[in-house]
């Protein structure tokens, strides 16, 4: 385990403190060195959803070997996996869902009514589930609609009226949590290319 910082090597830090001139959005000379933040919605929409996965997973992967870190990086980790669960339904719902006459909805954070949006989508097509993933991830989805209903309780430690949110746990194994993502993602990424055969060689 790295060791933790002592008071004094805080105070002793070199701290980087703001001077004139300074600005948050700059581009760089040489294009390869920029992010660039694509203008067309539904890129943008994909690669939200797989950039809060990834952040999540290099969050613990980075706090593997530090308490201190991983105290700290709970919070995002857990927003983060919420927020791809949250638009990976919402992709699946808007890409899928107006052919079998089920409307994608961009204004509920609900996950309960989005998983159960994408089961009833799922029955339109007449989907099978062999190896029975469905209910696997629907206990997955649920649980974080449990500890989190309204995307609220891992970004901010009071309500709106300066309540204390109440925590569903009080310790959390990161590295479970990542791998029981990845098979998260698995499905969903199944569930695109299944779906794209169905919809592609169907008369919808």
């Amino acid at each position: 385990m790295a060791k933790r910082k002592s008071f004094e090597d805080i105070l002793n830090a070199e701290v980087r403190w703001p001077t004139k001139g300074d600005k948050p959005f700059v581009v760089s000379d040489d294009p390869f060195d920029n992010a660039n933040i694509a203008d067309d919605g539904f890129t943008r929409l994909v690669l939200m959803m797989k950039g809060y996965k990834m952040a999540a997973d290099l969050m613990i992967e980075r706090s593997a070997k530090d308490r201190w870190i991983r105290d700290m990086l709970v919070f995002p980790v857990i927003f983060n996996y919420r927020q791809f669960l949250e638009l990976s339904l919402k992709y699946q719902l808007a890409v899928y869902g107006p052919p079998v006459d089920i409307q994608p909805n961009w204004k509920t954070h609900n996950l309960a009514s989005l998983w159960g949006k994408f089961l009833a989508m799922l029955e339109h097509y007449g989907t099978e589930d062999p190896d029975e993933a469905d209910p696997v991830v629907g206990k997955i989805i649920l649980e974080f609609a449990k500890i989190d209903p309204t995307s609220y309780s891992y970004r901010y430690p009071v309500d709106q009226k300066g309540n204390p949110v109440p925590v569903a746990y009080n310790d959390l194994y990161l590295p479970t949590l990542a791998d029981v993502m990845q098979a998260v993602e698995g499905y969903f990424t199944g569930c695109d290319g299944y779906l794209d055969n169905l919809m592609s060689a169907s008369p919808y």
